[in-house]
């Protein structure tokens, strides 16, 4: 089936690698089929009665940027921790090549679990406080005017249309109207009688895109404000149905980005190296979910699905690494089958051969993450946007520095779901205990407001601003 130009060797190792890759990515999903966030009952309750006042959709908004902040944060430590060990390894002389790339692929691993594990296990007031100096970690390396702008504009944006869209669809749409009226009024006045600020060097065009993200932002919001319930409406089944699809959407979406940014990291090491690192990720994957399992009444329901998440960004790793590995492989047809079969027997393997759980999936949901794997397995291709090298804020990079700027990169882009998790929380607080939540919102705004006020006056104009 497969092309025997490519030497008998290359066929078995190709194959065996994509099956190893898809059986990892297959044992994580099974950690999604039964999210086990839903046993927290103290969350439940919490969940519950923010929805009856908010709606379930509005809990769901919320969940998926918390958890999307996790698989973010996973995923960026676990590059940032192969970045480490690849330079360690390199500097302490280790001459052995196949050594150092799967270390630094079972390091990936590493990273993501035990950052997913802290996310969970942490009390919650750590953990916000975590956030919060992370996020100002992390804007220190990027554009601090605009990044600040456009979480303000954004997640204002949504809490007030939620707002909105709860005093019904007239007296909703008049409000809307009146304020779009307030500001163009106000950003008027202040455009006659500010000085105008530097424009980026970066080229970056955040916050002229960020405008037009708003409107959609603010739909959204509307609609969820509409929809929202009364007290009462919403009840535990209707919520624990709302988390877990939430989670199951996250744990998928999850190795599709790990399989992204995997193939990103390494196209630019080389199809060999990628192949190690590739069973480096996938070996310390199936470790780590068995020792999720094992430990999971220690881990709590938070800690384990948090290490489950950053386990199923690192097998998405492991699916891009063995994919730029089979490059090839896609040179032919036949041979191309071979590999992306390969990969869904793999997951198969998993589901049903050697469960790790006693989850039941149903067929729609093995086709559905078959599908997922062989598709994420497919952005290594070589005709795949993500095979390529691309320039990240130092350039162009390789290596052990194109991992640490992948790692950066991730981390940064968590910033964002860190904000709306933090806006959108305070605004279901607003609905489920009133003026506690809008104390929150008050206070998220005013440090916002703040760390703009703080960029624009503290920051030199010969700052290194991130890229877009």
């Amino acid at each position: 089936m497969a092309n025997t130009d490519l030497g008998p060797s290359c066929v078995v190792r190709t194959l065996l690698g994509s099956a190893a890759a898809g059986f990892v990515f297959g044992e994580a999903s099974l950690f999604a089929a039964e999210p086990t966030v839903t046993e927290d009952v103290a969350l439940l309750n919490a969940a519950t009665l923010a929805a009856g006042h908010a709606g379930s959709t509005g809990v769901a908004v919320v969940t998926a940027c918390l958890v999307f902040t996790s698989a973010l944060l996973s995923l960026g430590s676990g590059f940032l921790l192969a970045a480490v060990v690849m330079k360690l390894l390199t500097n302490a002389g280790v001459r052995l090549p196949w050594l150092v790339e799967a270390t630094t692929g079972a390091s990936v691993v590493v990273g993501a679990v035990i950052t997913g594990v802290l996310v969970g296990v942490l009390p919650p007031w750590i953990y916000i406080a975590a956030q919060g100096a992370l996020v100002l970690y992390v804007y220190s390396y990027s554009n601090v005017n605009d990044m600040t702008s456009a979480l303000a504009i954004i997640f204002t944006t949504l809490y007030l249309c939620v707002v909105y869209g709860r005093m019904g669809a007239i007296v909703g749409f008049f409000c809307i109207g009146l304020s779009i009226a307030v500001l163009l009024a106000l950003r008027r006045t202040l455009t006659q009688r500010l000085t105008p600020r530097p424009k980026s060097t970066s080229g970056c065009r955040l916050l002229e895109r960020i405008f037009f993200y708003s409107v959609f932002v603010g739909i959204l919001g509307f609609c969820v404000g509409l929809g929202s319930g009364g007290a009462g409406d919403e009840t535990k089944a209707d919520v624990t149905l709302m988390l877990r699809s939430v989670v199951w959407v996250a744990f998928l979406s999850a190795g599709l980005l790990g399989a992204g940014l995997g193939t990103v990291a390494m196209v630019g090491l080389g199809p060999d190296p990628a192949g190690k690192m590739s069973v480096g990720a996938g070996v310390l994957t199936t470790v780590a979910l068995r020792a999720v399992l094992l430990w999971s009444s220690s881990l709590g329901p938070r800690g384990c699905t948090g290490a489950a998440l950053g386990a199923a960004a690192a097998a998405g790793v492991s699916l891009g690494a063995a994919s730029v590995a089979a490059k090839q492989t896609f040179g032919s047809r036949n041979s191309t089958f071979a590999a992306l079969g390969s990969v869904a027997v793999g997951v198969c393997v998993a589901l049903k051969g050697v469960a790790l759980r006693d989850a039941l999936l149903t067929t729609s949901e093995l086709l559905t993450v078959t599908l997922i794997a062989v598709g994420a397995f497919v952005l290594g291709a070589p005709k795949s946007p993500f095979h390529t090298q691309v320039n990240l804020q130092a350039g162009l990079l390789r290596g052990t520095e194109l991992i640490k700027g992948i790692g950066m990169e991730t981390v940064t882009a968590a910033a964002a779901p860190i904000g709306a998790g933090a806006l959108g929380a305070a605004a279901l607080g607003t609905a489920a205990l009133g003026t506690l939540g809008t104390a929150g919102v008050l206070l998220a705004m005013v440090l916002t407001v703040g760390s703009a006020l703080t960029g624009m006056i503290g920051k030199s104009p010969t700052t290194e601003a991130h890229r877009d």
